[in-house]
């Protein structure tokens, strides 16, 4: 444990060996960040230069709601090598920038999208069916969400396995020096390829939008604004969704009696909606961190400017102090309200799209493949990150 970073002010009761990357050997990450609840509610860990980590979702919440006193400045730990616009902004030109995208965002556009989403699902779904088996991750969940954000972005579709692969190095390195390498790859990417034809002749995608849109009373986004807002859609509109979708299939996979629930009520547009909500609930995915803005008593926690506070959303749905059972998914649960996305000024502004593609998987998977399991002799594998990820998962079902 590195014990150089734990500045004075921090009680050896309150310091904790957590590496929030790492499960020691553990396989069940929600299991590995539930035994945290058995420690004190608000911890202090050394590792990636120390932070906090607070535990419980009462305090996940007033941590994210709270933008005056929580700063967005930087939302990973460790930090991102450069800043990304709109989700390390505060204040007035963090929502000058979300209103050049709202538009994009909103159930009217998203709908438009629904048929795309439902078509691509049953092409994806076409391509291995026949097999009786695939490996989820790669085949299905890394692709469904990043070609519906090609689709908003109009980008080239033959780029795809490029824009994920920089993805995946953005959001799940713990390594700078790798983090770093791919914003500079989706930097040059769009810059050489993307940013100059469109100041030139734009469309009415988002990419467009933002390069002639005007913040802060009328000036232009400057080029490393739009680059940093482009980096930002690649990364969030893949990891999300592709990561909810690895954790819901895992559990159907291996829970055939909420699998049948679903089945027998696939066509019930409120029912799946409903149960898809608690299925987030059980299975936060982000971990994000803020800053704090300035010396404060944060229930008996002594607090100073500039430390780093981790937002482990993945415990909010494992909280028994928020939820009865919290760890039980019971798609009749009355309070099924979540942390998934975020809260506050900095909640996702891709929620709707991200709820629209999970309903679609649900609904075309369930018709197509109703009955299937985790392939016998072969382990999913998942881990911890800045979001949580499945990263093997053979599935494999009887086909016809």
């Amino acid at each position: 444990m590195p014990t150089a970073n734990i500045p004075a002010h921090v009680p050896n009761r309150l310091v904790r060996d957590f590496n929030y990357f790492d499960m020691g050997g553990e396989t069940d990450v929600y299991e590995h960040f539930g035994k945290l609840h058995d420690g004190p509610d608000i911890f202090f860990t050394p590792h990636h230069g120390g932070h906090w980590v607070v535990t419980r979702y009462a305090d996940l919440d007033q941590v994210l709601n709270n933008a005056k006193d929580f700063s967005s400045r930087h939302q990973t730990v460790p930090f991102n090598p450069v800043t990304v616009t709109l989700i390390e902004y505060d204040g007035a030109i963090h929502e000058d920038f979300r209103k050049l995208l709202q538009p994009f965002f909103t159930p009217k556009h998203i709908g438009a999208l629904e048929k795309i989403a439902s078509d691509l699902t049953s092409s994806l779904i076409d391509s291995f069916y026949a097999k009786g088996e695939c490996e989820f991750t790669q085949e299905f969940a890394l692709r469904m969400p990043i070609i519906i954000v090609m689709n908003l972005c109009e980008l080239p579709k033959e780029d795809t396995p490029y824009l994920i692969q920089i993805s995946e190095d953005m959001v799940r390195s713990g390594d700078p020096l790798v983090q770093q390498a791919a914003f500079g790859r989706v930097f040059q990417y769009f810059s050489e390829k993307i940013i100059p034809p469109r100041r030139v002749k734009p469309g009415n995608d988002m990419i467009s939008a933002i390069i002639h849109g005007k913040i802060e009373n009328g000036r232009s986004p400057t080029e490393s604004e739009i680059l940093g807002l482009c980096a930002l859609l690649i990364a969030g509109g893949l990891d999300t969704v592709a990561s909810m979708l690895g954790f819901i299939a895992l559990f159907l996979a291996r829970n055939p009696g909420h699998r049948r629930q679903l089945i027998e009520r696939v066509g019930d547009s409120k029912f799946v909606s409903g149960a898809l909500e608690e299925l987030m609930r059980r299975h936060h995915i982000a971990n994000v961190s803020r800053v704090v803005v300035r010396d404060m008593n944060y229930k008996g926690v002594e607090f100073k400017a500039g430390d780093v506070i981790l937002t482990a959303t993945s415990l909010a749905g494992l909280d028994d102090q928020h939820y009865p059972n919290a760890k039980s998914v019971d798609f009749g649960r009355a309070d099924k309200k979540h942390l998934a996305f975020g809260r506050g000024p900095h909640q996702c502004i891709g929620s709707f799209l991200a709820r629209t593609e999970l309903r679609v998987f649900l609904t075309e998977w369930l018709k197509r493949i109703p009955d299937f399991e985790v392939k016998a002799g072969q382990k999913p594998v998942a881990a911890p990150g800045k979001a949580n990820r499945v990263h093997f998962l053979p599935l494999t079902w009887k086909v016809g």
